[in-house]
């Protein structure tokens, strides 16, 4: 067995490895004057089972071209399984077709991955179920007990608010007082609440399986008549300015699948075991 990092994974690839006291490259990837990617492993894999740690973002299209040369190059030296670790995965996002000419991402994504790679791990899929759309093996495992530990240590007495229906699986299973709001999206920057709750006097905590614009979580704050809050996310999709509106309001906690400012969680321990658990023989 042996762990390659790529561009956007190099210390959870890392750490990884030296969890499960394995061998690690860094895999070097190199673009040419008119932006062509050159990928080199340094050393040879004949033989091993290889596991590609990417997380994709930022820059996911490039992350992903960098994955999917990784992928054939492992093969072309002779590695007996391929394997993509990928803490966030994208383009999950759109299941189905609002305009009947469109793709639709998660199934091209789907295509793509499996003619590449034999297996995929990843940790809280914004979609449920992954399994429908892909042909290979497809690994999920759940952040939600780091979370609940974080809470424990750091709030005696908080209502956790999970922002709409997509962070209920993850925000009522904490065992935390908590409440789901219901939210219409307009578009990546505009959103609407239509319930709200009293919760002016409380210590709150808003949690979603990812941030992105930030926008989610200020429109929670400001239909529920907040003046702070602090912020949790699994992944942490948040652009410099995103970030800096959410820290005036409160603290901002993600774990690590994403490199991020707001890294405070460590999904290693996570991943490791998984490893260990589904590919040690």
């Amino acid at each position: 067995m042996i762990i390659i990092g790529l561009s956007n994974s190099y210390q959870l690839a890392k750490e990884v490895a030296r969890r499960l006291n394995v061998p690690y490259i860094r895999a070097i990837s190199k673009f040419s004057y008119d932006g062509e990617m050159h990928v080199n492993f340094g050393e040879n894999v004949k033989g091993k089972k290889v596991f590609l740690f990417q997380s994709f973002y930022p820059n996911q299209n490039n992350s992903l071209i960098e994955t999917l040369f990784s992928a054939n190059l492992a093969r072309d030296l002779g590695a007996r399984e391929v394997n993509l670790v990928a803490p966030y995965l994208p383009y999950l996002r759109e299941e189905a077709r609002t305009d009947k000419f469109e793709c639709v991402s998660i199934k091209n994504l789907s295509v793509i991955l499996s003619n590449a790679v034999d297996s995929v791990l990843t940790i809280d899929p914004h979609v449920i179920d992954l399994n429908k759309y892909f042909s290979i093996p497809i690994h999920t495992i759940s952040s939600l007990e780091l979370i609940k530990d974080y809470i424990k240590k750091n709030y005696e007495d908080a209502v956790i608010v999970g922002p709409d229906e997509n962070s209920r699986r993850l925000v009522t299973n904490l065992g935390f007082r908590n409440v789901v709001l219901k939210k219409k999206r307009k578009d990546e920057f505009n959103v609407e609440f239509e319930k709200g709750y009293n919760l002016k006097n409380k210590k709150v905590v808003i949690v979603d399986d990812m941030i992105v614009t930030g926008t989610t979580m200020l429109g929670s704050m400001k239909y529920l008549g907040l003046k702070n809050a602090d912020f949790i996310t699994v992944h942490s999709l948040l652009k410099d300015e995103a970030f800096e509106k959410l820290k005036g309001y409160g603290n901002v906690v993600s774990c690590n699948t994403i490199s991020s400012e707001s890294n405070t969680i460590d999904v290693s321990s996570l991943i490791a075991g998984k490893i260990k658990n589904e590919w040690y023989s």
